[in-house]
């Protein structure tokens, strides 16, 4: 067995490579040159002045001096504020300063800590350092310094051993997090291994966000754990190391790929994964390239649950500071009020952004703002509201044209058919209107269905990252399909053909057109899948299934979790809440903020009891929404038909209880809600009351040729079962004649125990051992 100690070794080793100078700790401890100031310290106040002497040539020492004592006086003692505080002075400089010279001129200079090239800094990777408060002793593994400062730290495991995982090292850094906050202040990331595996996150990252570095330097993944050649075994831990403490990508990482956000709660950290690295690194290239030829920038295609709406982000800073774009003015287009909403309030909380986003009220607001602006500036508008006014359709005009610059970047959100629409659509005038604009789609649907064409639209893929490299990878996790169709009885005046015609129209009608033939839809649907004896039996079942399903998934979660239930109108919606609680009075309460079980739709004046009884005002709604992401609320079940099925992000939901026949890319993304990791879920599951399987079968013909194979959203939960039953089979015949059973006292760790008995008795091919003997 691999001892930690050479796991450390490695690790060391690997870092060299990657040009971190190693230096034991005792060498840096306090009163060694260039050392430590204190033991509860973990700065190198020395090694952070030469940098910033070198970097800073023109301000005189002691100014830099005083700087450095500000730059590590802390102003807080939270943990996170202060590595935001930090982040942003080693990301933009400090500015804290000023004096007069010789000749009384006042400066008031940006002071580098960091240099921009990697031959202007100063790493090294420090073992076995020891730090102290009063109460505590710690030691950590390794300590990344950039130009004296810590800004990475490593925890490692000794692999094989039943304690040493990446939970127990992720546990230990929270501990330590937790008693000596200040250690942290500077760390842009944190690294944990078990040496089998190895993940990256930041200090305040749950386990279940760390990530893998599993790629290569051109974005391709890699297969880890076999033998590369006599210099690479091949193993997680060195991928990672290789991939983020590479110094040049260090600082592109540190600079460009990690983003906080500010609310009511405090600070949140980010740090992209590797298939957001690569992607916004390419979609970037691919702009500028765009901008200079055809305005065609691509599409990026990342499954969702994968971090797209953080890509966005991240693709808005750093588009934004490219030269040849000279400032550009930033667009990001949805084609639904609730995704705009969304994705407004998620940048509108991002510190990376060089300036606040601007939610678009109007078409008024939106030709204003657009016809004044020269540069800059982050808008957020439905495609809608490109659209002509009713004098300009009267009148057969084009839309105006509202600026013919070249540095106007248009982001799409969810390419679908309104974005291809070139003939009378919005997407004609959104080209009208801004005719040299450059055009780049992020989407986690593939957009290549037979009545379009990608290429004509937004140009070349740019990159993809799909279902099954994202389930492999832990960005999301697997859904199951469990079908529990609940039959409907058609009256004499519906057939199956209007059926399926109605769910098709109520499908694709959630922009509100063409009402009359909405209105229709819904009124045959009711009469279908509303009929009260239907809606009685799915609510009995939903509550049995549900108190099933949140008791086998509370080992895993430590929570009940959420479940959303589909319905296919807001009439069924408001019945089947009644169901429910009339056999679980219990779950209702007439307080938003209380209650077990919530409907969320949207609604007008002119509804009338049912439906009216959840109909809130939209701060309300947020409220709801608020709570179902909530894990220690007692709010479970929400009721929707179309608010939240898209760009919803609730990692505590784990279960879909789809009563609508949904299709394409609306059914895939509705199936993600339920695919976002939380703590310890396994999977999410699918449960169709609804006939989709057929849906679901054409929706993943759409995908990659490994998503068709692999099904990680919709493999049916017989075939899991079928699986779990054959492994255990296999088990049995490995541990056939030996008695493990007998070493079984209840406990997890007698089952390890059995495991490791069993491991060491059992044959292996070409192996002499007999019973009882080891390797």
């Amino acid at each position: 067995m691999i001892t930690e100690a050479e796991w450390e070794r490695f690790a060391l080793d690997q870092l060299v490579e990657n040009e971190w100078k190693h230096v034991p700790g005792k060498e840096l401890a306090p009163g060694a040159p260039g050392g430590r100031r204190s033991w509860d310290e973990l700065t190198l106040p020395s090694r952070a002045l030469d940098a910033m002497r070198r970097l800073n040539p023109l301000v005189p020492s002691e100014y830099l001096e005083q700087a450095l004592a500000e730059i590590q006086a802390p102003k807080s003692q939270d943990a996170i504020a202060e590595n935001f505080r930090l982040h942003e002075i080693l990301v933009k400089g400090f500015r804290g300063i000023t004096y007069l010279d010789s000749d009384g001129v006042e400066h008031n200079p940006t002071i580098r800590l960091i240099g921009h090239d990697v031959d202007d800094n100063e790493f090294l990777a420090v073992s076995q350092v020891t730090i102290r408060s009063r109460e505590i002793e710690r030691r950590f593994d390794i300590v990344l310094y950039l130009n004296g400062l810590p800004v990475g730290i490593v925890e490692l495991k000794q692999a094989g051993s039943e304690k040493a995982s990446l939970t127990s090292a992720h546990a230990q850094l929270e501990t330590y997090l937790r008693e000596l906050p200040m250690a942290f202040r500077f760390a842009v990331f944190t690294i944990i291994s078990d040496g089998i595996t190895a993940r990256y996150g930041t200090p305040f990252t749950p386990l279940n966000h760390y990530a893998p570095w599993n790629v290569d330097d051109g974005g391709r993944r890699v297969t880890t754990g076999t033998e590369v050649d006599e210099q690479s075994l091949g193993i997680e831990l060195e991928y990672l190391i290789d991939g983020v403490c590479n110094p040049e990508r260090f600082l592109q990482l540190q600079r460009n790929f990690v983003a906080f956000d500010a609310g009511a709660d405090g600070y949140a950290k980010r740090i992209a994964k590797p298939h957001q690295y690569f992607a916004v690194t390419k979609a970037v290239g691919s702009t500028v390239a765009a901008a200079e030829t055809n305005g065609k920038a691509g599409v990026v295609w990342h499954t969702q649950g994968s971090g797209k709406s953080m890509e966005m982000e991240l693709y808005a800073h750093l588009v934004a500071q490219q030269p040849k774009l000279k400032n550009p003015t930033l667009i990001l287009v949805t084609d639904r009020n609730e995704l705009d909403s969304q994705l407004f309030e998620g940048f509108n909380r991002s510190q990376l952004l060089g300036e606040s986003p601007v939610q678009v009220a109007s078409r008024t607001q939106l030709r204003n703002e657009l016809v004044n602006r020269r540069t800059g500036g982050i808008y957020f508008t439905t495609l809608q509201k490109f659209g002509l006014s009713k004098a300009e359709r009267e009148a057969g005009l084009d839309h105006p044209l509202l600026t013919d610059r070249r540095n106007i970047v248009v982001i799409v959100d969810e390419a679908h058919r309104s974005h291809y629409d070139q003939l009378d659509g919005y997407a004609r005038r959104i080209r009208e209107a801004l005719p040299n604009a450059s055009f780049i789609a992020f989407t986690g649907t593939p957009i290549s269905f037979a009545d379009r064409n990608t290429v004509e639209v937004f140009g070349d893929v740019i990159d993809t990252y799909d279902l099954t490299r994202a389930v492999e990878d832990g960005a999301t996790v697997q859904v199951y399909f469990e079908p529990r169709l609940i039959a409907v009885k058609l009256t004499g005046e519906v057939t199956e053909e209007q059926l399926d015609l109605a769910a098709d129209e109520a499908t694709t009608g959630l922009d509100q057109v063409e009402r009359e033939k909405v209105e229709q839809s819904v009124a045959v649907i009711n009469a279908v899948y509303g009929a009260p004896a239907r809606l009685a039996a799915l609510a009995a079942d939903i509550i049995e299934h549900w108190e099933g399903r949140a008791d086998a998934l509370q080992p895993f979660i430590e929570t009940s979790g959420k479940a959303m239930i589909v319905g296919s109108t807001r009439e069924i919606c408001a019945s089947l809440y009644e169901q429910i609680v009339a056999l679980r009075p219990e779950w209702h309460h007439d307080s938003i903020e209380e209650g077990v079980v919530k409907v969320v739709y949207s609604g007008s004046a002119a509804d009338q009891p049912p439906v009216s009884n959840h109909v809130r005002r939209e701060s309300q709604n947020k409220t709801i929404q608020k709570r179902i992401k909530d894990p220690d609320d007692p709010l479970q079940l929400v009721i929707v038909q179309n608010m939240m099925l898209t760009g919803f992000d609730a990692p505590p939901l784990h279960t879909l209880y789809l009563d609508r026949p949904l299709k394409g890319a609306l059914l895939m993304q509705t199936l993600a809600r339920v695919n976002r990791t939380f703590r310890g879920k396994p999977d999410g599951l699918l449960v169709a009351y609804a006939p989709v399987a057929e849906n679901l079968r054409e929706a993943l013909d759409e995908y990659t040729e490994s998503d068709r194979a692999n099904r990680p959203v919709g493999k049916n939960v017989d075939e899991a079962a079928d699986l779990a039953r054959k492994l255990i089979a296999a088990l049995d015949e490995i541990c056939a004649g030996f008695p493990w059973r007998n070493r079984l006292m209840g406990d997890g760790r007698s089952w390890m125990k059995a495991g490791r008995w069993a491991d060491q008795l059992s044959p292996v091919p070409g192996d002499a051992r007999q019973p009882g003997g080891r390797r």
